[in-house]
């Protein structure tokens, strides 16, 4: 495959074989040789004249596949109010095993204060205002009472990608079910019942299929 005359499917297929690596072995545990070694021919050269490092494949990786989970979800939150919209969608994403265990993979990454600097860059700029948008929509239907859609927003993604990330924090099943019921006592406070048993639930399955992937 010629990596000028096909440069998308070049990066496709790059991406394709990294994401099958990174699920497999982790993102720590695969070198750019591992993934040169999938590629069929592909030199380290087309490797590097597409992405700079490992990081920034990882980073590709994780962006189309958020994106695409991204796209999927919100398709099906149509006819929902805006409180249910932020509900499911919430759920869906903790749901979403083969996302976070990619996410979490990467542990030498997640340890870097640049990295969850990064995290709040990214937070601010995309989940936070999809949130935002959805808080508003809840208060025009009706679903919501807040006079704060910002920080609701804003709450809502901290709370859950980054104060209960548990590699960041290193925090234990327990430490996680400690937070949780103060998140559920704090967002009933704002009247915004978002967490009950099934959040619960569902934030200490993915907490368990992290840990059995990078233990």
């Amino acid at each position: 495959m010629a990596r000028n005359k096909y440069p998308e499917e070049t990066e496709k297929k790059i991406l394709d074989v990294a994401e099958k690596l990174f699920l497999g072995n982790g993102y720590d545990h695969t070198t750019i040789q591992d993934i040169i070694d999938q590629l069929g021919g592909l030199t380290k050269g087309v490797i590097y004249h597409h992405f700079s490092s490992k990081k920034a494949i990882f980073d590709k990786v994780l962006e189309r596949k958020y994106g695409n989970e991204v796209s999927l979800r919100l398709d099906r939150l149509e006819g929902l109010t805006g409180f249910q919209k932020i509900r499911e969608l919430s759920l869906m994403t903790m749901r979403a095993t083969d996302h976070q265990m990619l996410a979490y993979s990467a542990r030498t990454l997640l340890s870097n204060p640049q990295m969850v600097g990064n995290q709040y860059k990214t937070a601010y700029e995309t989940a936070i205002p999809l949130m935002k948008d959805f808080v508003e929509e809840g208060i025009s239907d009706g679903s919501i009472i807040t006079e704060f859609p910002q920080e609701i927003a804003e709450l809502l993604v901290l709370s859950t990608n980054i104060w209960l990330a548990p590699l960041i924090y290193e925090l234990s099943k327990k430490e996680i079910l400690h937070k949780l019921l103060f998140f559920q006592q704090l967002y009933e406070g704002v009247n915004f019942p978002l967490i009950d048993d099934e959040y619960i639930g569902a934030c200490l399955m993915m907490y368990e299929v992290i840990q059995k992937k990078i233990n």
